[in-house]
């Protein structure tokens, strides 16, 4: 139990004591922990004790917040799984698996063509939109994107809020642009400061950068993804068929 004269910090000995419990599953996967007020009557210790254990939790991965339900303990070596056999929106990709999804727009704004994108989309493409977004899954921070699209293509794509619409639908239904495949490259960098701090993790962290480049049914490059995942939460999966000579 808690002990008031240990030097250890009250809440990092109920950190122990619950990941202890989560172990031993006295707090199964998958279930809700007990609320606060019975965790302050449970361990004699204050709200804010409490709420510090919690946070620490959610961070290294026990824990999971859902908004309107709860606080649930979840597996900490599940990984949010992405499977590439097939191009879907980060929407479609997880709602289906039953995640909460939620985007933040962080900003979007014109910039002009630079020699990374006059490789993908030629030299005459001048203008670009470019949005950013963070991407949640249950509450947590797990993806940050960068997204180029030709100005010409999409007039007025700042109209949009991207924090509640999805960009391949305003593709499809406004633009009417059909999109058809993409390309992907996958590698491992270092997190920027800026990106730890929107993906709540360290600093020095690794994060997999994956570049995607979507094209429409008439082969044209259409959009140019730039994301940042959190390796401790993201894993992709594709299916690899083999030729017979």
């Amino acid at each position: 139990m808690i002990d008031k004269n240990n030097p250890l910090p009250l809440y990092s000995q109920l950190q122990n004591i619950m990941i202890e419990k989560i172990k031993k599953g006295f707090y199964p996967i998958n279930k809700a922990l007990p609320s606060e007020f019975e965790l302050v009557n449970e361990y004699g210790v204050s709200r804010t004790t409490v709420r510090q254990a919690i946070d620490n939790l959610v961070k290294d991965g026990y824990l999971e917040k859902r908004r309107g339900v709860g606080t649930f303990v979840i597996d900490k070596n599940k990984k949010n799984l992405w499977d590439l056999q097939e191009l879907k929106s980060f929407r479609e990709e997880f709602v289906n698996k039953g995640y909460i999804v939620k985007t933040r727009e962080l900003k979007i704004e014109l910039v002009q063509s630079n020699k990374e994108l006059r490789e993908i989309f030629g030299k005459d493409v001048k203008e670009f939109y470019c949005l950013e977004r963070l991407r949640y899954l249950n509450e947590e921070p797990v993806i940050c994107v960068t997204t180029y699209v030709p100005k010409i293509l999409v007039p007025r794509l700042e109209q949009y809020n991207f924090s509640e619409e999805s960009l391949f639908d305003i593709l499809s239904k406004i633009y009417h642009i059909q999109i058809k495949y993409a390309t992907k490259e996958f590698r491992a960098i270092i997190v920027s400061n800026d990106d730890a701090n929107l993906l709540n993790i360290k600093s020095g962290s690794s994060v997999q950068l994956i570049k995607t480049i979507t094209y429409s049914e008439k082969n044209i490059p259409i959009e140019y993804s730039i994301s940042r995942d959190r390796g401790d939460l993201s894993v992709y999966k594709v299916k690899i068929n083999y030729r017979n000579k």
